[in-house]
């Protein structure tokens, strides 16, 4: 896999497995990390109670070994950033969320992003936007499961469209073996395709050898 010193994560579509995806990610880089910080972090979250910092953003920190950073935007309705800033009568602004990213930079840094690739952050900004802002690397988390040929491409040829390099396709395992992993590294064989299996727990020794699976395999 395509890894760097930074790395924005997206997904086919909303709780498809990319906060345990980069959690993996984050823990195998901080473990193999000589000297230097690695930062996992999620700018944006909706569906989160207030006063808290959101399941995903305290699991990719755990990961990392660092604590969840204060600020970021922390929605309560669990629908899209947009929506859920208009329900809250909040104003989003695509800077602030840039400018707070740029603060939280480690010496390798990953960023999730909320849902799928064009999720709306305010009514004229996407989440596709707020990576084209960033520059960086895309990795791409998809589900196992029947649909995720058409929603893996459809997503890549996206991130391409914005002019970014897809770093590498990670499909989590669903429940039902498929063809998928196959398929996928035939019909892209120029980007790496690996797979998350299911793990027993989310402690940060497990997540780091999967982690490092995904990024030596």
């Amino acid at each position: 896999m395509r890894l760097g010193d930074a790395l924005f994560i997206t997904g086919t579509d909303t709780d498809i497995g990319k906060s345990v995806t980069t959690a993996c990610l984050a823990a195998a880089i901080a473990e193999g990390l000589a000297g230097g910080s690695v930062r996992a972090l999620k700018p944006i979250a909706s569906g989160v109670r207030d006063g808290e910092p959101g399941e995903d953003a305290a699991l990719l920190a755990y990961a990392a070994g660092h604590a969840v950073p204060p600020g970021g935007v922390r929605l309560r309705l669990p629908a899209s950033p947009h929506r859920a800033a208009i329900a809250e009568g909040v104003a989003l602004s695509p800077e602030a969320i840039l400018d707070w990213i740029g603060e939280e930079r480690g010496t390798i840094t990953l960023v999730e992003g909320v849902g799928g690739w064009e999720v709306p952050i305010t009514a004229d900004f996407r989440v596709s936007a707020l990576a084209e802002r960033l520059g960086w690397p895309v990795l791409i988390v998809a589900g196992d499961k029947l649909g995720a040929l058409n929603h893996t491409l459809l997503t890549v040829e996206a991130v391409r469209a914005k002019g970014l390099l897809v770093a590498g396709i990670v499909l989590v395992a669903g429940p039902e073996p498929t063809a998928n992993l196959e398929d996928l590294r035939a019909l892209l064989p120029n980007t790496p395709v690996r797979t998350l299996p299911r793990l027993p727990n989310l402690e940060r020794q497990t997540l780091a050898e999967a982690g490092r699976a995904l990024l030596q395999g």
